[in-house]
């Protein structure tokens, strides 16, 4: 049965076997006017008389819930020992209490954050001001673009990333701020370096240069000159691992040509050729018979067939094999009316055997703004994701937002 209320007492509460039976022992009671006592401890009925030896061979317990007579703790203690229940209750007065005797104002409120509350908001946040953008109402955009910080903040991991690009970008629309492109000395080195690290810290073009080089070793079987042409020479990362393979093939290595087109270089070097020396030292020291040359086109569509066909005469019984690659490349000639019919012609005039096209599944280039931004979100969400639950390149991914569409941009 409940136990009468008791006065107010001290909010000290002590228990133990030198209490004679391992109860609760109270206070004397005060004078529950005062207001410095705020605790009202209500206990339950002493328990039936216990064995003293029992009890003695127990280790004493404590439980502190202040300390001092103007504390406002509160605690509440339970134990079951061989059928015999023992518990205490005390009820603690608002933090206001203790703040000024005798007032008795309202509890401090507590905020709790629902990180999946406030994720879903962000994202509702991300695409309305995209919507107000494409609108042109760049005040509720301004509005909008101002809570997705504070939104963001209370996420982790990939989609604080994802956030934190879209919503810088949103805010450049939004304040009109366009940056000029930079053409410093640092600007090719810097792509360099971190393409380099995006390769090495993730699987997806390793994954596409792979794939790549098995179709075209297979169509290499039994050739003695073969000719490969890269759309995308970049940093040459796809190419040791097919010579490797050729070098180790029964029957010795065929002579390998590479032909390597890439962009002009903001600082006037020329990075092709660098490249060309690091892959002819590898070459070299595997033994294998390596040529090289080196386009440099602003577009793959400058391109001519002459361009891309052998220095010399084929033979009859020793014919060049060609092999054109194109890995994530061919996407930017879509912005190009007619690029991608004259590339295409350009790759039929030089008769390949086999062409290599790895492309990523995704429409960043075509439809409305709001389209764009909710095609981009998406895809770099889980592009982010997948990278973050793999456990590789947290840095990766904050030094190179856009690993695919480099030129794609919200």
């Amino acid at each position: 049965p409940p136990a009468p209320r008791l006065a107010s007492t001290s909010s000290t509460v002590t228990g133990g076997a030198a209490a004679g039976g391992g109860y609760f022992d109270l206070p004397p009671p005060v004078d529950s006017s005062s207001s410095t006592y705020a605790l009202k401890p209500i206990p339950s009925p002493p328990p039936p008389a216990a064995d003293p030896s029992t009890d003695s061979a127990r280790e004493p317990k404590r439980m502190r819930t202040g300390g001092g007579s103007t504390s406002s703790s509160s605690s509440s203690s339970s134990s079951l020992d061989g059928g015999r229940t023992r518990s205490s209750v005390v009820e603690a007065a608002p933090p206001a209490a203790q703040a000024s005797a005798g007032a008795s104002g309202p509890a401090v409120p507590v905020v709790v954050v629902d990180t999946q509350e406030a994720g879903i908001r962000l994202v509702h946040a991300l695409l309305a001001c995209a919507e107000a953008v494409q609108q042109e109402n760049f005040t509720a955009a301004e509005a909008l673009v101002k809570q997705i910080p504070m939104l963001a903040s209370s996420q982790g991991g990939a989609m604080r990333k994802v956030a934190a690009y879209f919503g810088e970008a949103l805010a450049r629309r939004v304040y009109r701020f366009r940056p000029a492109p930079d053409s410093s000395l640092l600007d090719a080195a810097f792509a360099d370096l971190l393409h380099a690290h995006f390769y090495e810290s993730c699987p997806y073009l390793k994954f596409a240069h792979f794939t790549a080089n098995q179709a075209i070793l297979e169509a290499f079987a039994g050739c003695r000159r073969v000719h490969v042409v890269d759309f995308g020479i970049k940093q040459g990362m796809q190419w040791p691992a097919p010579l490797q393979a050729l070098a180790l093939r029964p029957g010795g290595p065929p002579s390998f040509r590479l032909t390597g087109v890439g962009p002009p270089q903001p600082d006037e070097t020329d990075a092709l050729q660098q490249v060309g020396w690091k892959l002819a030292q590898f070459a070299h020291t595997i033994r294998v018979d390596f040529q090289y040359r080196g386009l440099v086109a602003a577009t793959l569509a400058d391109l001519e067939p002459f361009m891309l066909q052998p220095d010399g005469e084929d033979t009859d019984d020793e014919p060049e094999v060609i092999a054109v690659n194109s890995v994530f490349e061919l996407h930017r000639l879509l912005a190009q009316p007619g690029a991608l019919e004259r590339v295409l012609g350009t790759v039929r005039a030089v008769r390949p055997r086999i062409v290599t096209v790895v492309e990523q599944e995704a429409n960043h280039n075509s439809g409305s703004f709001l389209d764009r931004f909710t095609e981009s979100l998406h895809y770099y969400s889980t592009m982010f994701d997948s990278l973050e639950g793999a456990g590789s390149g947290n840095s990766a991914a904050e030094a190179s937002p856009a690993p695919a569409g480099g030129t794609d941009q919200v």
